[in-house]
């Protein structure tokens, strides 16, 4: 993911000040109550919102973010991305800790999305990290591992920060909890065959067509060849399957609002684990 800069801290994200202004129609009359959510420098219009909204400063979002990680320890911080010109901002931050099963490693990540445009919280997503072949598995997409976005930073601030504390610990639960789900699935056997009938449910025919197109049959094709040949597998267990999956998507190319995406909508990796992992 080229458009993802590397930082080595924080401070190496850069940020800008948001303000706001009030809504005019096209007869020059004030709307009432509706202001435009702007940055500053660029002018860029990034949402509406009230009178009593009060946007969290680039700036104070990055401290909120610097206290509670250092709060929780465990967490590096590695990289950022703008989308939008800031409309929203990704902060990607890395867990210390190697999950480990054998010889196959996973890191840890977490993935901050700071969203200016006044309707949407905040949210964490945890993700791993497959080593032997960089796939990216998204673990959660629900709204549980959003936080609120409007509290007034100044007499808010520690209460801003408790929540996000709270956010990372439950993330980096559940990374760390991944473990266990990647062992049963390199102790279940799974069959060519049944990789196959796993590719037709994840993908099947939006016409419902007895003849699926061309394009549909290699993306299903594709997908069935990384069971066997994908960096890491064999083509023998439910693990080999899901890395298939993860492998297919991930190796594809992503814009940053693509990618933003793929953290808050169930996708084929997520939909293949609920599938793939049952006792």
């Amino acid at each position: 993911m080229s458009f993802i800069k590397n930082i080595k801290s924080l401070s190496d994200v850069p940020t800008f000040e948001l303000e706001k202004e009030q809504l005019y129609d096209s007869r020059g009359k004030i709307v009432p109550n509706t202001f435009s959510i702007m940055r500053s420098d660029t002018r860029s219009h990034f949402g509406t919102c009230s009178d009593k909204y009060r946007p969290i400063q680039v700036d104070e979002m990055m401290d909120i973010i610097d206290t509670a990680s250092e709060r929780l320890g465990n967490v590096e911080h590695t990289g950022y991305t703008y989308v939008g010109d800031g409309k929203r901002i990704l902060i990607q931050s890395r867990m210390n800790d190697i999950i480990s099963t054998d010889d196959d490693l996973l890191e840890g990540y977490l993935y901050t999305l700071i969203n200016n445009t006044g309707i949407s919280a905040n949210r964490i997503t945890p993700s791993t990290m497959r080593i032997v072949c960089s796939n990216a598995l998204h673990l959660a997409t629900n709204a549980e591992n959003g936080f609120r976005s409007t509290l007034r930073h100044n007499s808010n601030f520690d209460v801003n920060v408790d929540e996000f504390v709270a956010g990372l610990e439950s993330n980096m639960k559940t990374v760390v909890n991944f473990g266990a789900r990647m062992e049963r699935l390199r102790n279940a056997k799974y069959s060519k065959d049944e990789m196959i009938k796993l590719t037709v449910r994840l993908l099947p025919d939006p016409k419902n067509d007895k003849e699926p197109s061309t394009r549909l049959i290699h993306k299903r094709e594709k997908v069935v060849d990384l069971f066997e040949t994908g960096k890491g597998n064999v083509g023998l267990t439910r693990w080999d399957a899901l890395n298939a999956l993860t492998e297919f998507e991930t190796h594809q190319k992503f814009s940053p609002e693509k990618f933003v995406r793929t953290l808050s909508t169930s996708n084929l990796s997520n939909k293949a684990l609920e599938i793939l992992d049952v006792a």
